[in-house]
């Protein structure tokens, strides 16, 4: 029953997220498809249990929803400077991020997060390569983007979604 009401709790926030909304009829809406989903997966997965315990996982929560919103703030800034002509589009291209330890939830929270950042777009979880390709807006320092996206996962979401 934790895992049901974890669950659900999380994919509401997320949907929530999305939306951007805190309606009363959004947030219904939200936790009935949110409860649907995780009912959906306990039968798909009844004994699953990845990662740590849901106590830990709670505490980690807001760090990992604040990190999200300030990855959010920062992509939604580095496109505006385009937007307004203080940055010029020179070197846009495609990164590949380790996989490394992440689990397969940990890739599509990851995909998701990453992607509400406005000058991120993932592309592919690339099983074969282990790497995760997402498209930049500015690919010079791969190296950096690549730290960055690791920092990002052993600091937060690793605590809640590995």
């Amino acid at each position: 029953m934790t895992r049901f009401l974890l669950l659900t709790a999380t994919l509401t926030i997320v949907y929530l997220l999305v939306l951007t909304s805190l309606h009363p009829g959004d947030v219904l809406v939200g936790a009935l498809l949110s409860a649907a989903i995780a009912r959906a997966s306990m039968v798909a997965r009844p004994t699953a249990r990845i990662g740590p315990p849901l106590t830990r996982r709670l505490a980690a929560a807001p760090a990992f929803v604040l990190g999200t919103l300030a990855e959010m703030v920062r992509g939604t800034w580095h496109v505006a400077l385009y937007v307004l002509g203080r940055r010029r589009l020179e070197s846009p291209g495609i990164v590949a991020i380790p996989k490394g330890e992440r689990s397969s939830s940990g890739v599509a929270v990851w995909g998701y997060t990453t992607a509400i950042s406005p000058d991120e777009i993932v592309l592919e979880a690339d099983d074969e390569r282990g790497v995760l390709l997402v498209h930049l807006l500015d690919a010079r320092d791969v190296p950096a983007i690549q730290a960055r996206h690791q920092r990002t996962y052993e600091r937060r979401q690793r605590r809640v979604f590995p």
